[in-house]
């Protein structure tokens, strides 16, 4: 094999990766009741207590973001922040994008934060749009975390260590 036969699979290989790690799946959202609150993401919980939430998405996980239920954004806000290893602790003061959904239970909180290795998230909304449940909203590049807070009403069902996939798993 030659350089340039060389070079053509791994760019192969690379364009294959690329393609599948940026899919954006549609999911069946109509299996639940309408106000039930579903993981707005795919990915493993590295910590689930009351109403706190983290999951962490690694290279093979949809990295898109879903509207966790039917609601109005309230706010986005870019959080300024450092670039520890997604799966740690640490990262909880990562840089990121936090998004308030206001639906019939109260607020949800929603934040998407970059890794060590990653520094882009994008957003397709805007505050004051109404969005329903299991629409795309924005998405990750590469192996990051997303941080929930449920409404004061609402303790989260999740333990840690369990998959989750977004408009499939219940939180609360």
């Amino acid at each position: 094999m030659n350089h340039r036969e060389a070079l053509t699979i791994v760019c192969i290989v690379v364009l294959i990766f690329y393609i599948y790690f940026n899919r954006t799946p549609d999911r069946l959202f109509d299996d639940y009741n309408k106000d039930v609150i579903l993981s707005p993401c795919d990915g493993l919980v590295t910590h689930s207590d009351k109403r706190k939430i983290s999951i962490f998405l690694n290279l093979f996980d949809v990295h898109a973001q879903y509207t966790p239920i039917d609601s109005v954004i309230k706010s986005t806000e870019i959080i300024e922040g450092k670039y520890h290893m997604a799966p740690t602790p640490e990262s909880e003061h990562n840089r990121g994008v936090k998004v308030i959904f206001s639906s019939i239970h109260g607020d949800i909180e929603v934040t998407q934060r970059v890794g060590f290795f990653v520094r882009r998230i994008v957003n397709y909304i805007k505050p004051g749009e109404s969005v329903k449940r299991g629409i795309p909203y924005g998405k990750i590049n590469f192996g990051s975390r997303v941080d929930i807070l449920l409404p004061e009403n609402k303790e989260s069902i999740l333990s840690n260590l369990q998959p989750i996939y977004a408009g499939i798993t219940r939180l609360c």
